[in-house]
């Protein structure tokens, strides 16, 4: 009877951890409403002369050189982002891209204001971030988004704080970082460089940052980012526990009801 009893519970944690998941995986993309947003989202990013000069970053064992060309300061909704480190992306492996950790697609300014956002779907992928209205979207609802109120940002972080408060970000915080738009490459042939204005589209359109300072403002659906990162291990562990019990099951080998 107990282990009739163990194996029931077990059942119902694997259905409530499949429910679980699945709504949290459709919920931790979910963006603030505009009414939620920090005002100082609402300004454009800012872009100053700067008098640093070039200099060497070391991460793991690949010696980079960061060349800046404009301070650079952002307020931002996060709309998608994109890990780096993902299993798919060969690319940054490849070429010995440790320094870039992270890509933010972000929107602030009359996109914030109109909530434009809301009636939009946003993906990240290993250099790009796509934007496109949702279906039944009007014309007039189009005209509001303004291309150069968004901007993909390849965050360079060169110290461990810095890595660790930008890995923590996620769709729908609201961010505010500062540091360098900057060019880096290494000695082994490697080279990047960075946009200089909001208003250019296409290849060679995104932001890249050398960041010194880094910081959420107001976190967005983190408690579904945590239930969707987790409950998998819940789900797993039932799925393993339930397989092995189906081999010991006393009616299976022969035992009395």
């Amino acid at each position: 009877m107990v282990f009739f009893i163990i194996k029931r519970i077990f059942q119902i944690l694997l259905l409530v951890g499949i429910v679980a998941w699945a709504f949290s995986y459709f919920q931790k993309d979910k963006l603030p409403l505009p009414e939620q947003i920090d005002e100082r989202l609402y300004q454009e990013p800012q872009q100053t002369e700067t008098e640093v000069k070039p200099f060497p970053k070391k991460v793991g064992d690949v010696d980079y050189t960061i060349k800046p060309l404009f301070d650079y300061e952002l307020h931002g909704l996060v709309v998608s982002f994109h890990n780096t480190e993902s299993w798919w992306d060969y690319y940054h492996k490849e070429w010995g891209d440790f320094l870039n950790v992270k890509d933010l697609c972000v929107v602030w300014g009359e996109n914030i204001k109109s909530g434009v956002y809301q009636e939009m779907k946003f993906e990240s992928g290993s250099w790009t971030c796509y934007a496109e209205f949702k279906s039944g979207t009007n014309k007039v609802t189009w005209d509001k988004f303004q291309n150069s109120n968004l901007s993909n940002n390849h965050l360079l972080a060169g110290e461990k704080d810095i890595n660790r408060k930008i890995m923590k970000a996620q769709t729908g915080d609201q961010v505010h970082f500062k540091g360098y738009l900057a060019e880096y490459s290494h000695g082994s042939g490697f080279e990047r460089g960075s946009s200089t204005s909001r208003t250019d589209k296409g290849n060679g359109a995104c932001e890249t940052v050398y960041v010194t300072d880094f910081e959420i403002i107001k976190s967005g659906e983190e408690i579904w980012w945590y239930v969707y990162r987790y409950v998998r291990y819940l789900v797993l562990a039932c799925l393993i526990l339930l397989f092995v019990m189906m081999f010991r099951d006393p009616m299976r080998n022969g035992g009395s009801k």
